[in-house]
């Protein structure tokens, strides 16, 4: 409570006109039993991080900012899109093209301007997310990356910080609690490698009514805040799978030692991972135009089906290999540099990184894909 003491303390007197400071009022939570002014207390002191304000992250961040988090952390690179409108419901029609790290940091302060707020508008790599980790008690990973969701899984164990990790397909989503405790499983004690992004769909490619992340969203507030107040929660690990047409849900146990036990254990695996993530650091690179990659002599090769590629022509001399197809050219791209396209990254960095492991080191991934040159063009 001691935050709202600091502003009351704060207030002059002398001209009744002023406009006071705005003061929290938590007093529907404080009188819950299990939380009261020290559970209140412990939530003004706490700091947590949120990967994402898109769909996940909105009413996750909503939820927390009122809750009275004490400090809270968003990462997002994106720039809002009108298409995200339905479901990322911080948002409105005026905010479009803007970037929402900052868009999502105006919408706490309206809220609760109590609330400290740090932003990062570039997305975590392996050369900082551990560090970031350390940071704060607890993470919500709030993509729908999936890269993004295993990096998020390897820091966590590194770092020992608790991660809560949820996903949704269509009107099904799932969520899982990495406690980062010594012996517990990680996300990769259920899939040890990333699928390729083709395998997991994602909202532009499968479609989403905007409620299905708002749930699952707001369960991760929920997650989070039982965590930071040490309410009851399951004591075994287990990924939760709801299906919100007809509310079945089922409690999938992710048991440890037949995961990363087998081949060291979570931070073993963690550890390698990162060094790979690290040592591929370079495969995503970054163009203003396409012209330039063009010019400096690269071979481009366009990941996208024919129905991407209907809509937005390259209008520059590429190969036309669809993502699932790649590793049949692995002879034919040994020499030269070679630059993969898709809409988004995610199908061409996967692809580069399938393509290193056999041996071709000169190919890389356009960082953003189409997208990103569509905002900086």
């Amino acid at each position: 409570m001691h935050r709202a003491h600091e502003h009351e303390s704060g207030q002059t007197h002398h001209h009744h006109h002023e406009a006071k400071p705005f003061t929290p009022d938590y007093s529907r939570q404080v009188r819950l039993r299990e939380v009261g002014d020290a559970g209140q207390a412990k939530l003004a002191a706490a700091r947590v991080l949120v990967i994402g304000a898109g769909g996940l992250g909105c009413p996750a961040i909503s939820y927390l900012v009122g809750s009275g988090i004490g400090t809270l952390g968003i990462v997002d690179g994106d720039r809002l899109e009108a298409s995200n409108l339905h479901r990322q419901t911080l948002y409105d029609a005026r905010d479009v093209g803007e970037l929402k790290a900052e868009l999502a940091a105006r919408r706490v302060a309206a809220l609760n301007p109590t609330v400290s707020v740090q932003t990062w508008t570039e997305p975590l790599h392996a050369g900082n997310a551990v560090e970031i980790f350390r940071q704060f008690d607890l993470v919500l990973e709030c993509t729908d990356d999936m890269r993004s969701r295993y990096l998020s899984s390897d820091a966590a164990v590194l770092s020992g910080t608790p991660l809560i990790l949820a996903s949704v397909y269509q009107y099904e989503g799932q969520l899982q609690v990495v406690s980062s405790k010594p012996g517990a499983p990680c996300l990769r004690c259920l899939w040890p490698d990333e699928p390729a992004p083709e395998a997991v769909g994602s909202c532009v490619q499968s479609g989403v009514l905007g409620p299905v992340p708002g749930v699952f969203g707001t369960m991760q507030a929920l997650e989070a805040l039982k965590i930071l107040l040490d309410l009851p929660r399951p004591h075994e690990p287990a990924l939760l799978l709801l299906n919100l047409l007809d509310y079945s849900a089922t409690r999938l146990p992710i048991e440890a030692e037949r995961g990363c036990a087998l081949h060291g254990g979570c931070e073993a695996v963690a550890r390698r991972a990162m060094a790979r993530m690290q040592a591929e650091s370079d495969i995503d690179v970054t163009f203003g135009r396409l012209e330039e990659a063009f010019a400096a002599g690269y071979r481009l090769v366009d990941l996208r089906e024919a129905s991407e590629m209907a809509v937005e022509p390259l209008e520059l001399p590429a190969l036309h290999v669809p993502s699932a197809e790649v590793m049949a050219h692995v002879a034919e791209w040994a020499d030269g540099r070679t630059l993969l396209i898709c809409a988004s990254g995610r199908r061409s960095s996967h692809a580069a990184r399938l393509l290193r492991a056999e041996g071709l080191r000169q190919v890389h991934s356009l960082a953003g894909g189409l997208n990103a040159l569509r905002v900086t063009g």
